[in-house]
């Protein structure tokens, strides 16, 4: 975490109110940015009958770090004849980039099933975009849409030599990391994750449970071994409706509690599923409730009012050095108030996340036909009526059994 980037990103979406369908789409996003700690400024959470659209959109044009414009064939057609929502944030946006040049990244153009020509407003030029139609709508953009906003920049590969210099043979050392990710020789990830699941689930066809705190361990530890990115791609992904993610890292903490990426999960039981062929495979998960940290007022307020809202309830915070928590303000900031007085903790606090009621999601192949955007929000239901109580782990996996095939 650096300094540059430790600060909370504000985010503006402008969109066309083009259907329902549509504004779910832009929430669900809405929901993503926010979930990955971005502030997301939003007319579907913000704006309240009798309050001022017009100063809502200049706010959130001139007082945000980013905006989203999403462009359809009628956001575009608005824009470009200057009539409603859109035309209004043009004019905003077109001065913007007038006063300063160096504005116009401050708008990230979203395309999202254009069937014009004309894929933005004519004020972008000819700016590059992100394309979310679609298939297209996948957890690789959206990470990529995630980077752009934290101005995290892809590596830059070491430059080589050429190849016409002779070159002497390179020293080796014992420290030395591996330059690039390894291969899998031509494999495709999802066939690896399918290989990977036989190992840990050998003998499961149909559905398997399990709930012994070691057991889940060997299982799951087998599974999300490292390596989890290769070459060809990402190994494995967790889904969660619209909160989709990669897996980076998976480890034992102690006993059922577990750290996968920034998540503590107190895992109380999981189901290995082989749906007949080997890109259906994947795992169910149930998380049991932690205790809250402390760091924050009325957390009982808190969790219910996130239960009513996603049906399920969790705190972010920061860990110093391994032991110390802070808030998620703190963390954003790079310090915190330790023993009376404020200390720089860039470079020693990691961020967690722990789930303060009960929560499920599924670990797939990051391939696999639960990829899909379309889906995302049928999985939620399922997956929230799941923590209600509601008997439909079979039904849930018989409309992933339908899903489509996707094609790599």
């Amino acid at each position: 975490m650096s300094k540059a980037n430790a600060q909370t990103k504000r985010v503006f979406i402008s969109y066309s109110h083009d259907s329902q369908d549509h504004k779910d789409w832009v929430r669900g996003l809405g929901e993503y940015l926010t979930h990955n700690g971005i502030e997301v400024l939003l007319d579907q959470w913000d704006v309240a009958f009798g309050d001022d659209l017009a100063a809502f959109m200049e706010k959130g044009i001139r007082k945000t770090d980013r905006v989203i414009m999403v462009c359809t064939d009628a956001y575009i057609g608005k824009a470009n004849n200057g009539t409603g929502g859109g035309g209004y944030e043009k004019t905003i946006a077109t001065a913007e980039i007038l006063r300063d040049a160096e504005n116009r990244r401050k708008f990230i153009p979203v395309v999202r099933d254009v069937a014009g020509k004309e894929k933005m407003p004519i004020f972008f030029g000819a700016a590059l975009y992100l394309d979310l139609s679609g298939e297209n709508d996948d957890d690789e953009r959206r990470e990529e849409l995630l980077r752009d906003i934290y101005e995290v920049a892809p590596s830059r590969p070491p430059l080589g030599v050429s190849p016409f210099i002779p070159q002497q043979a390179p020293q080796e050392t014992e420290d030395a990391a591996p330059a690039e990710p390894p291969s899998l020789n031509g494999e495709e990830p999802i066939v690896a994750f399918s290989d990977r699941f036989s190992q840990a689930f050998p003998g499961v066809r149909g559905t398997q449970w399990f709930d012994d705190p070691e057991i889940i361990a060997e299982r799951l530890g087998i599974l999300l071994a490292q390596p989890l990115k290769f070459r060809e791609g990402q190994l494995a992904g967790w889904w969660r409706g619209p909160r989709n993610l990669r897996i980076n890292n998976f480890r034992q903490v102690e006993g059922s509690h577990f750290l996968m990426d920034v998540h503590e999960l107190n895992i109380s039981r999981i189901a290995a599923v082989h749906q007949e062929v080997y890109y259906r495979k994947f795992v169910y998960v149930e998380v049991a409730p932690d205790e809250p940290t402390g760091l924050y007022d009325d957390p009982d307020e808190m969790i219910a009012r996130q239960i009513e809202r996603s049906g399920f309830a969790n705190e972010e915070y920061g860990l110093v050095d391994g032991k110390l928590p802070v808030t998620r303000e703190e963390y954003d900031d790079g310090a915190a108030i330790i023993e009376g007085r404020p200390v720089d903790i860039v470079g020693r606090c990691a961020l967690r996340l722990r789930h303060t009621s009960p929560y499920n999601f599924i670990i797939a192949p990051f391939m696999s036909p639960i990829n899909n955007n379309k889906f995302d929000y049928e999985l939620e239901e399922f997956l929230n009526r799941l923590l209600q109580g509601d008997d439909v782990f079979d039904p849930m996996c018989e409309a992933i059994n339908r899903l489509p095939k996707r094609e790599i």
